[in-house]
């Protein structure tokens, strides 16, 4: 298959945000998908750095930083940080997309400098709601209580590995009694709807964690003023919930009183290393989201036998949460789902270390909005993939 255009690019990331309710970045993505002057601009850039997502980032980025422009206007992220400290921004002159275009030929070289080193990094907690779940799934096998040891593979600031700092609410999705879970004082709160059978989900206490270890190519230093703002500055400007959310988790990690071991490394190369630092008796659970997207299918495949591999030594489970169309070199079981776009969705998958077959264990969206649990348990020692009874 082809590889995708630039102004497909573009196109395609628009249909995302559209899915995603981001007005904004659908009406940019749309208005500069055929830009000229925007598609020489993100051209200059190295081959593997023309991607939309990382233009967008680096507006945000400028954005949030201060710099004024009308666009600013647009973006409510921006608003909400700049509003009480700085001076109004000039109201728009016209349109997002005229703005957004205005800006870019304004502050080209400025861009070009943060597309050509950057790397998208959303580490969005939002998908901490299914985290929870899966994890009591493997603690679930050692009943003498054995604490895990956590291996985030594309870790970013390693806010994920701080799960069991946040507050949970899981809802059922036609209403009815909600089940709290996490730390209840938590200021980080997320709130997961429950598709299908409510009482399918495994039970949501904090298994016990022995280590935090994360390995990333480019991690981000959670304290850094700037590394926050790149954060941030991933996310989309008219997601209020998921900006207030990131700036709650990235507080909590400043103040963390054991902050996650982070690794800047390859995922795959790197993994044999950073795995033999960790005790030989561990249990351990290497897990990602939405990180072999962006890997190639061979290196996805790669991935996996590295895991596989080092899993014949040691006890260890291997965890992930990925679009099955981005990853075609991931051993992703077919959903039970009936639907016919169950495809779109997030597979939540464990590839247990006893060398059974993977399990879905559930369909959830993205960003942790909604999760449709499938899997249930069948004993200390094991599971059992299938739609829940």
């Amino acid at each position: 298959m082809p590889a995708l255009s630039l102004p497909g690019r573009f196109r395609l990331f628009a249909r995302g945000a559209a899915r995603d309710g981001s007005t904004t970045y659908d009406t940019i993505c749309r208005g500069v998908a055929d830009d000229p002057d925007v598609l020489a601009l993100i051209n200059e850039a190295p081959v593997t750095q023309r991607r939309p997502n990382l233009l967008l980032a680096a507006v945000h980025y400028l954005l949030l930083g201060g710099v004024r422009h009308p666009l600013a206007a647009h973006y409510d992220t921006v608003r909400s940080v700049l509003g009480e400290t700085a001076p109004p921004d000039p109201a728009p002159r016209r349109d997002v997309v005229a703005d957004f275009k205005d800006f870019c030929l304004d502050h080209r070289a400025a861009l070009l400098a943060l597309i050509a080193v950057r790397s998208t990094q959303t580490n969005e907690v939002g998908r901490c709601s299914a985290l929870l779940p899966a994890l009591n799934t493997v603690a679930a096998a050692y009943p003498d209580g054995q604490p895990l040891s956590l291996l985030d593979l594309g870790t970013s600031a390693g806010l994920n590995l701080l799960f069991d700092s946040y507050s949970y609410t899981y809802r059922p999705r036609d209403g009815g009694d909600v089940l709290h879970a996490g730390d209840a004082g938590g200021d980080v709160h997320l709130d997961c709807t429950v598709r299908g059978e409510f009482g399918a989900l495994p039970p949501l206490s904090l298994p016990r964690v022995a280590t935090r270890t994360g390995i990333d190519a480019a991690p981000i230093d959670a304290k850094s003023p700037d590394g926050a703002r790149w954060l941030l500055a991933c996310l989309w400007p008219d997601h209020m919930r998921r900006f207030t959310r990131l700036r709650a988790a990235l507080a909590v990690a400043r103040t963390a009183e054991h902050p996650p071991l982070i690794h800047r490394g390859d995922i795959v190369d790197d993994l044999p290393r950073v795995v033999e630092g960790l005790g030989a008796d561990d249990v351990l659970v290497v897990f990602h989201s939405w990180v072999a997207a962006y890997l190639s299918p061979t290196r996805q495949a790669q991935l996996v036998d590295t895991v596989r591999a080092l899993a014949r030594s040691r006890p260890l489970h291997y965890l992930y949460a990925e679009a099955p169309a981005e990853t075609p070199g991931l051993p992703t079981p077919p959903s039970p789902s009936p639907r016919p776009t169950s495809h779109l969705a997030t597979a939540l998958v464990l590839v247990p270390h006893d060398g059974t077959p993977p399990i879905r264990l559930a369909d959830m969206h993205h960003h942790g909005n909604w999760l449709q649990w499938w899997a249930t348990p069948r004993g200390p020692t094991g599971h059992r993939g299938g739609p829940a009874p």
